[in-house]
């Protein structure tokens, strides 16, 4: 379903369990196995989790104070295809940027976990550009901050977003996907509802097309529900996500006539503003748009799709 570096998972959902009683049922998309010390355990002491057979891709969580031993780990996990994540706590900033690269090198997915407290747009933009992969935030205890927080980060456009946080049912987990988490994680969570909610997750990709599709930029989405706008002809909220991006309003017609130009978003006649490309989500009733998509044989799915690429392609700068 989707990729962290070159670690594929079928779906958006982790598990965070301790190494010692790891518990996993193989459904979830990532098993990340935290309380690994360096400090204290040796590599010839960790290199057996790494044969652990967990049905899901696998992820180490770990802490270290030396540059040695991170590099060792991160060489074996590079083997096994398995993900490293570090935490922001246990190194100086300025350390942890400058490993990045070197455990990028050894061919392992690389993370970071972060407090709220701990992201800016500075610290997201030198992680982008140093070559991370992941960005997990720790949002327990956050009460409501939760989504605004993810939200924050994603337009921020750094690197992917796991989120950690109080997750009970499928709505909790869209909500943090909705604002631009592209995968959450559940702490020492009951086997039998990983496995539901990894499904349910799979089974809405496969229905919807874009199973962390945003809100529309007026319902208060992050940047990716551009994708939905219509054409900046009066005040609306578009005009502020266009400015947080750096692009004018007629650029931004611009860019989505043209990221259109040979796709199935082209077409359009008898909708709103001609073209499919100024349509909003599949999951708001419109028979405008419905009608060109039975028209020109597009499934609400295959249109999802398509929006979800311009998405990339219009804050690709």
């Amino acid at each position: 379903m989707l990729e962290v570096g070159n670690l594929h998972l079928s779906n958006p959902v982790a598990v965070v369990a301790s190494y010692r009683h790891p518990g996993s049922n193989g459904h979830a998309g990532l098993v990340l196995l935290e309380e690994i010390d360096l400090d204290k355990m040796t590599i010839g002491e960790l290199e057996p989790l790494l044969e652990m057979e967990m049905g899901s891709a696998m992820g180490l969580s770990v802490s270290c104070s030396q540059e040695g031993p991170l590099l060792q780990a991160a060489s074996l996990a590079g083997k096994r295809g398995c993900l490293l994540e570090l935490r922001l706590a246990d190194m100086d900033q300025e350390s942890i940027l400058e490993l990045i690269p070197q455990i990028k090198g050894c061919g392992t997915p690389l993370a970071l976990r972060l407090r709220p407290e701990e992201l800016s747009d500075k610290l997201l933009g030198r992680l982008r550009a140093a070559g991370l992969d992941l960005i997990h935030i720790d949002l327990r205890g956050q009460d409501g901050m939760a989504q605004k927080i993810v939200k924050g980060a994603a337009d921020r456009r750094g690197p992917k977003i796991m989120a950690m946080g109080h997750i009970d049912d499928f709505k909790d987990a869209r909500s943090l996907l909705a604002m631009g988490a592209d995968i959450v994680s559940l702490r020492n969570a009951d086997p039998e509802f990983v496995e539901w909610l990894s499904r349910a997750m799979e089974e809405y990709q496969d229905l919807s097309g874009w199973y962390n599709a945003p809100k529309h930029i007026c319902a208060g989405g992050d940047l990716r529900g551009l994708a939905f706008c219509c054409p900046p002809v009066k005040h609306c909220p578009v005009l502020g996500a266009l400015k947080k991006v750096g692009m004018a309003p007629e650029e931004f017609v611009e860019r989505k006539l043209e990221l259109a130009k040979g796709t199935m978003l082209e077409s359009g006649e008898g909708t709103c503003f001609g073209s499919l490309v100024w349509c909003c989500k599949i999951s708001k009733p419109c028979y405008l748009r419905d009608a060109v998509l039975e028209r020109i044989g597009l499934s609400g799915r295959e249109y999802m799709a398509l929006k979800k690429k311009l998405a990339e392609d219009l804050l690709r700068r």
